[in-house]
């Protein structure tokens, strides 16, 4: 395997005090190491052993070569020249051998990975292999955080093997989606070094690509070796393995490979879904028919679609809100939960999850609680309508629940095909009309008589007027109404017309 100067230089450095040149080339263009003997005709992709003080430096072929000065160099100043390296007073032999090792190394390395492939290994396999090379912390995520496999424990302890699926690494995927560099690093070809962040450590990384986009990353962790252009060669190699170990094998799904996943799915995007079948499928899992059920519906932004971290919120909402299912649906999460099963409230679950929200910059929607297996798609519905209706009204809030925007939602209804003047009470219309025109407050005394359950005393008080006046715009207001306000429908067609009115105005 062809090594760099700069890689070789850097394993001297582990044995030997040297004065390297500041120009070392980190391509691998290196074959083998020679002792330089007198006449020796240069070749490229030769590492030169000098001990020769009457040796001429030659005026080419530096960049594909690499010259070691050890015992009795000429005086050269090892930064005006590519390629050069200065080991005072040390043994051609020892360090003749120590490149041995080196290339010897590197060549075993290589033919175990080539050996591994052949065989089909794993990805994990490929890694811990590498070890002998790269001894730092390694690992290989999918662009949706997904670990697939690392040589730090830490990844490998994560539940579900998904960065961001608990309180303790959500916070790295929310400074993730905020840092502009780890956004550019998407497109990025060959081997770069990510700086980190205040949460996240840098690394040295390669994309793994498919079709053109970056599906997969190698990374590896500050350690024994720099993260520089020392190893990137070496990382780049380890990458081609590892992406040629990825498209012959196959890569856990979280929703393909988790049924409960699938039959949720299949609930929400078939409206002709075999109800009395997905009943007995939940059942198997102990969602029961007498169970209580809620729907929440988190709508992702674009920071989620440019970053992929639609997986991680649903393995967060999985492993903080007990025996929930979330998935991805039209570009948001979906997170079902049996409340019998989870044992805690809708006032807990909804605590449990709003830092998350909050500071993940999504907004999430909560259906009611509902018994049985037949209304899910229903608080699918009822969530969805808390998003849109909520985030109108309450545009300051990121979470919404379907019972404050339920009224709301029944006036947007009853205005879809008619305008509110057209539906509203036609007496009532009447009266906003000509206490507009004669700048009368007949209309707001009504509304704030009807909203005080027709008590004077409080009407009164609320308006600011003496009860004798009152009754006077009450007699003037019945002449134009006409209206039995002891008819509870009247009543109601009242007070819903004063909010259709209302509504319409804002």
């Amino acid at each position: 395997m062809n090594l760099s100067a700069k890689l070789l230089v850097w394993h001297l450095q582990q044995q030997y005090t040297l004065l390297p040149s500041n120009h070392l080339t980190s391509e691998p263009y290196l074959k083998f190491s020679a002792y330089y003997e007198a006449e020796t005709t240069f070749e490229s992709g030769v590492v030169y052993l000098v001990d020769r003080a009457d040796f001429t430096l030659p005026s080419h072929s530096l960049s594909r070569s690499l010259f070691l000065f050890v015992k009795g160099a000429p005086d050269i100043a090892p930064d005006q020249f590519p390629n050069i390296c200065v080991l005072p007073e040390e043994n051609v032999s020892q360090v003749q051998n120590c490149l041995c090792r080196i290339f010897h190394q590197y060549s075993e390395w290589n033919q175990t990975l080539f050996d591994a492939g052949l065989e089909n290994a794993s990805v994990q396999k490929l890694l811990d292999l590498t070890q002998t090379v790269i001894p730092n912390s390694m690992a290989v995520i999918s662009m949706d955080f997904t670990i697939i496999a690392a040589t730090n424990p830490l990844y490998l302890d994560l539940h579900d093997a998904m960065l961001g699926s608990t309180a303790e690494t959500a916070e790295v995927i929310f400074a993730l989606k905020q840092d502009p560099n780890y956004e550019e690093a998407f497109h990025r070809i060959g081997y770069f070094y990510y700086p980190g962040n205040s949460i996240t450590t840098p690394s040295l990384c390669v994309n793994i690509r498919k079709l053109d986009r970056t599906v997969y990353r190698l990374m590896v962790t500050p350690g024994v070796i720099p993260l520089d252009e020392t190893f990137g060669f070496i990382l780049e190699y380890l990458a081609k393995m590892i992406s040629h170990s990825l498209s012959t094998s196959l890569v856990d799904s979280h929703d393909t490979l988790h049924h409960l996943h699938q039959v949720f799915l299949t609930l929400l995007s078939n409206p002709s879904a075999d109800y009395v079948e997905i009943s007995r499928q939940l059942t198997l899992y102990g969602w029961l028919s007498s169970h209580f059920y809620q729907c929440i519906l988190i709508k992702t932004g674009v920071l989620d679609y440019k970053n992929l971290t639609l997986r991680a919120i649903c393995s967060y909402a999985e492993n903080t809100i007990p025996t929930s299912c979330a998935l991805e649906y039209r570009g948001d999460v979906i997170v079902f939960i049996d409340l019998d099963l989870c044992q805690i409230s809708e006032h807990d679950i909804a605590q449990t999850i709003a830092g998350f929200i909050r500071d993940s910059f999504l907004n999430a929607g909560y259906s009611r609680k509902m018994l049985g297996h037949f209304n899910f798609h229903r608080q699918y519905v009822q969530a969805s309508i808390a998003i849109q209706s909520g985030s109108r009204k309450y545009p300051q809030r990121w979470i919404h629940h379907f019972n404050d925007v339920a009224l709301d939602y029944l006036l947007e209804q009853t205005t879809k095909k008619l305008p509110a003047y057209m539906i509203c009470h036609e007496k009532l219309l009447a009266l906003k009309y000509k206490s507009e025109k004669n700048g009368t407050p007949l209309y707001q005394t009504l509304r704030c008589y009807l909203e005080n359950h027709q008590n004077i005393t409080k009407t009164a008080k609320d308006l600011f007027i003496h009860r004798s006046t009152l009754l006077y715009r009450l007699d003037h207001i019945y002449e134009i109404v006409k209206s039995d306000y002891s008819d509870p429908d009247e009543l109601l067609y009242l007070l819903l017309s004063f909010r259709l009115i209302e509504m319409e105005e804002q």
